[in-house]
């Protein structure tokens, strides 16, 4: 089994260059989903960044997030899930480690692709401000 850790840590230190205009978490149910169930204990193998509180998500709707699985790390980007053409000009490898509609995984670290998938995480921001859904 690969040592997913340094996959982790990479993508958390990334995605925690935005946290200035969001609110940090560790805990994926304070994403406020319809299907989350509260949990009050923090984990120490997840990272999110919640936007302004909108009345469908009191806490903040999910910006991005990275979470360390038994096989890879996630990388959640709710940003292209609103706006898939978001995705345009992305290279194929980049969209193969596409699982869903806003979830990357990966393995092991992928500079280029982590370069990649850095500024499509700060055009997401810039469409996460022009919806005034920034904290900061």
């Amino acid at each position: 089994m690969p040592d997913l850790q340094p996959v982790f840590d990479d993508l958390r230190r990334r995605l925690a260059a935005h946290e200035h205009a969001f609110l940090a978490s560790r805990n994926f149910t304070d994403a406020d989903t319809p299907a989350s169930r509260r949990v009050d204990q923090h984990s120490s193998d997840s990272y999110l960044l919640l936007g302004a509180p909108t009345q469908k998500y009191p806490g903040g709707q999910m910006f991005a997030g990275v979470k360390l699985g038994k096989r890879y790390v996630s990388f959640y980007l709710t940003g292209v899930y609103v706006d898939p053409g978001l995705l345009d000009g992305a290279s194929d490898a980049l969209v193969r480690r596409r699982q869903d509609a806003s979830c990357f995984n990966f393995s092991r670290v992928y500079d280029t692709l982590f370069d990649e998938l850095g500024d499509l995480t700060t055009r997401c921001r810039e469409q996460y401000a022009a919806a005034g859904l920034l904290r900061g």
